[in-house]
């Protein structure tokens, strides 16, 4: 294989490896706000929670009555985000898998281009050698 052809998959390994980057650093991303998601809908939660706990007497009971729609609705809004940042997730997670995927093809491809490369200037050497064993040989023996 020429030289010309080593260096493109040289310049082809270095962009699956931006690539590969690019996808962890958008999985980080990915994976931050689905954490930032959860920790958004445990909060809201736990707010149902120590109001109905602090919810004392018929005043207290009636005030959590009329806010509890609201923080319920605040909950579902919540769900739906955690819901969305995970499929987020789970989408960057397969552009990463695919990423490193082309990245390993492309670096299997190269380590096969370069041995069969060497195979071939082996066999130039080998060549020239016998070439000159024979020259050196007297015609006759």
């Amino acid at each position: 294989m020429s030289r010309a052809r080593i260096r493109s998959l040289h310049a082809l390994i270095r962009v699956r490896k931006t690539e590969v980057d690019e996808a962890r650093a958008n999985m980080a991303r990915a994976l931050a706000a689905e954490s930032a998601a959860i920790a958004e809908l445990e909060r809201q939660l736990t707010q149902i929670e120590l109001e109905r706990d602090e919810a004392e007497g018929d005043a207290g009971r009636e005030s959590f009555r009329l806010w509890l729609p609201v923080a319920q609705e605040n909950v579902m809004r919540a769900e739906k985000v955690v819901s969305k940042t995970r499929n987020d997730s789970i989408r960057v997670r397969e552009e990463l898998i695919q990423a490193n995927a082309a990245f390993k093809a492309a670096q299997t491809l190269l380590d096969k281009r370069e041995e069969e490369a060497r195979v071939l200037e082996l066999r130039r050497e080998q060549a020239e050698l016998d070439d000159l064993a024979r020259r050196a040989r007297p015609f006759f023996l």
